[in-house]
């Protein structure tokens, strides 16, 4: 009898421990809306908004709609955004862009601080320039001039 009740606590005892979790993140092109818009919300605004705030106290009150605009308010939170500055679409137009100190300013920031840190938080490559590789790049968040979304 006691032999009998061991098995049965075992039995329950390995039933409860159920088997092993899986705490392997869920690939960001691999999550589904909903978990998109918790991972966001819970992961992506916190980290970005940090960032944001340490490069411009302005950004302190960072929300979705700081990136994603109109798209925000619709539920679409479609990306690139319309809503952000357009990017040129040339080189030679960028390259006269860039001239704008302000400009240069906030382009080297974005790049060296912003655009690595967004690729690493949604685990995609950041694009590099150098050997044109990479899968996250300015046109992740900003439209090109004169380009169809």
């Amino acid at each position: 009898m006691v032999m009998k009740r061991v098995l049965i606590a075992m039995c329950l005892f390995v039933a409860a421990c159920g088997g092993e979790e899986d705490d392997a993140p869920v690939a960001w092109e691999d999550m589904s809306f909903d978990q998109r818009f918790a991972f966001m919300e819970d992961v992506v605004l916190p980290e970005m908004k940090e960032t944001f705030v340490a490069f411009d106290a302005k950004f302190e009150g960072m929300t979705c709609v700081t990136c994603h605009g109109s798209g925000a308010a619709d539920g679409t939170f479609a990306m690139p955004s319309p809503d952000l500055p357009p990017l040129p679409a040339t080189e030679e137009a960028f390259a006269e862009y860039v001239k704008d100190p302000e400009i240069e300013r906030w382009g080297t920031w974005m790049f060296e601080t912003v655009m690595p840190r967004m690729a690493d938080v949604l685990q995609i490559a950041a694009y590099d320039p150098m050997t044109n590789t990479g899968d996250f790049s300015c046109n992740g968040c900003h439209t090109l001039e004169g380009v169809e979304q």
